[in-house]
């Protein structure tokens, strides 16, 4: 019975050993998968943030430039850019999301404004 425990006690050190360096190789695999998910968390949240300040700037920049050109009589184009261009270009840019009805929206905006721009002045 010694004879035979004893000769069993080096095959269970190997196998305590390998069962170890499994379990540490599972672990650094595990640790490097969470490292890769925060990763891409950062950059969704990079993006994300990105975005909102994109879509800040550029209603906050169209806005402006409606009040500018609309001060100088240009009212056409003061509603071409504080028009649902405004709210297309923002829900592109935040919410990225490009929505068949804006676009068509903003299309027909643009295109009435151009017609009544481009009809001569009554009087």
């Amino acid at each position: 019975m010694k004879i035979a425990l004893d000769a069993l006690e080096p095959q269970l050190r190997r196998e305590h050993e390998m069962r170890v360096l499994q379990q540490k190789s599972e672990h650094q695999l595990a640790l490097a998968q969470v490292r890769a998910q925060e990763e891409s968390a950062k950059r969704a949240h990079m993006l994300y943030l990105g975005g909102l300040i994109a879509g800040f700037a550029i209603s906050v920049g169209m806005l402006s430039g409606a009040v500018v050109v609309g001060v100088n009589g240009q009212p056409w184009l003061a509603a071409m850019l504080s028009g649902p261009s405004v709210l297309a270009l923002t829900t592109l840019f935040v919410l990225r999301r490009n929505e068949q009805g804006q676009a068509q929206a903003v299309a027909a905006a643009q295109r009435s404004a151009l017609n009544v721009a481009l009809q001569p002045p009554p009087g």
